[in-house]
């Protein structure tokens, strides 16, 4: 059986792709309410209701036999008790269970944002969080090595991921301004955008590697003004205000595409194929 944390965005596509290869999958969404109609009926596919910011008895949401779990589940916006609690303690709610039925791998849906700053970066660089969001992520890192010797812990940093339908996000962030004409505005004058389409075979991959590594998955850099127009081009929008700084934050994924086979989709095609209308 295999546990997905969050049915959306990189997690929706990761339960189709194991549901085509025939495998079970369990998921989580906060209500009846959030589930699609694209998820009923689905073969082994089984899903239950928790609030990762609000309950703390994982033990009656989560089934008892699991072997993998992608832990893909976060909170980008909002409050700072809400991200706090929906990152590292909900997570560490999820370590504390995954050691006690025996789960064999533990995949973790960290962000390149942990960094902070810099360019090219690769696994070995430094923490640097400049958001709450990101220091929370860093937070929940930490805990892991309090838990490798129970099973194979995985982090995969993804750097700025979007696509359609994705929950929020940077990019996305970007797309909600643009689209509503609001005023972008970011500390970030490059970055290395991610399409989550380009995610899934990396992560599945990750299943068949045994002790504890961390992978940056991440775009090539582009220039955050660059990356506004090239939406505002494909979504028919334009922001009130656009508010560029100048930090840099890209991602070397060489590690990534050697070992994990990862391939980048281009630019334009991915912002059409998640903005377009």
């Amino acid at each position: 059986m295999n546990l997905v944390t969050s049915p959306f965005g990189i997690g929706e596509k990761l339960i189709f792709e194991l549901l085509k290869k025939g495998e079970s999958v369990y998921t989580l969404f906060p209500s009846p309410k959030g589930v699609p109609m694209s998820f009923l009926g689905k073969i082994n596919l089984k899903y239950g209701f928790f609030r990762f910011d609000r309950d703390t008895n994982v033990d009656k949401a989560l089934p008892r036999k699991v072997k993998y779990v992608w832990h893909l589940y976060e909170v980008y916006n909002g409050s700072f008790t809400t991200i706090f609690k929906s990152n590292p303690c909900a997570t560490l709610l999820l370590l504390d269970w995954a050691r006690k039925i025996g789960v064999s791998k533990f995949i973790y849906l960290s962000s390149g944002e942990v960094y902070g700053q810099g360019h090219d970066l690769d696994e070995k660089a430094d923490y640097n969080p400049h958001s709450f969001y990101a220091t929370t992520k860093f937070e929940t890192e930490i805990l892991f090595r309090y838990y490798f010797k129970s099973f194979a812990l995985h982090t995969a940093r993804v750097f700025f991921p979007f696509g359609k339908n994705s929950p929020p996000g940077h990019v996305s962030n970007f797309y909600q301004a643009i689209r509503d004409g609001k005023s972008v505005d970011t500390e970030y004058s490059i970055i290395s955008p991610t399409c989550v389409g380009d995610t899934i075979a990396p992560l599945m991959k990750l299943r068949d590697i045994d002790g504890h590594e961390v992978f940056n998955l991440c775009g090539s850099p582009v220039r955050v003004d660059d990356l506004v127009d090239k939406i505002r081009y494909v979504c028919a929008g334009s922001p009130k205000k656009i508010s560029v700084g100048k930090l840099e934050l890209t991602g070397n994924n060489s590690k990534a595409k050697q070992v994990l086979g990862y391939q980048e989709t281009p630019l334009n095609e991915a912002i059409k194929n998640s903005f377009g209308k």
